[in-house]
């Protein structure tokens, strides 16, 4: 019967003890709201990597960059920003929007506007994880019409544009 002892501390001791654990509630957005800073201030703004459609060998080169970081809320972020998927010789050029929830670091990702002949998929979203470094996407693309998925491995570079490496 633990509320009876405190029940049973001075009123002095109970009214301290009701203080500290009313501050300490009080804190805890303020630390979540560090969490979002800090998540919006040093999430890296350049990604390259890989995406393979599962059981199709043909690797297709991402470059994806974001020059919008911004916070929803305490617990959300919004990063917005363009890519390109490059295979063989043939570019298409994306926008993207990803939506990060900060307690798990999962990630949503949505691609739009290619450019191009239109065979390029957009109906669908990437859903994964963002490493606690901030350095690798890891996620499933999955295809809202057919259910078809697909990889995308993703990691931080210093910088990068929405081009191919072979057009800069």
């Amino acid at each position: 019967m633990r509320h009876a002892r405190i029940a049973m501390l001075p009123g002095w001791m109970a009214r301290s003890v009701l203080a500290i654990v009313a501050a300490g509630l009080l804190l805890l957005p303020a630390a979540r709201a560090a969490d979002i800073k800090e998540l919006t201030e040093k999430f890296p703004h350049a990604y390259i990597g890989e995406f393979l459609w599962d059981g199709d060998k043909t690797v297709q080169n991402v470059v994806i960059t974001f020059d919008q970081v911004h916070a929803l809320n305490e617990q959300n972020a919004e990063a917005l920003g363009c890519g390109s998927y490059e295979v063989g010789r043939r570019v298409t050029k994306i926008k993207v929007r990803m939506f990060v929830r900060l307690s798990d670091l999962e990630v949503e990702l949505f691609e739009r506007s290619p450019d191009g002949d239109g065979s390029f998929e957009t109906g669908g979203s990437h859903r994964g994880k963002l490493s606690e470094d901030f350095q690798q996407i890891d996620a499933q693309w999955t295809t809202t019409a057919t259910g078809q998925h697909g990889q995308l491995h993703l990691r931080a570079v210093a910088s990068a544009a929405c081009e191919p490496a072979a057009a800069l």
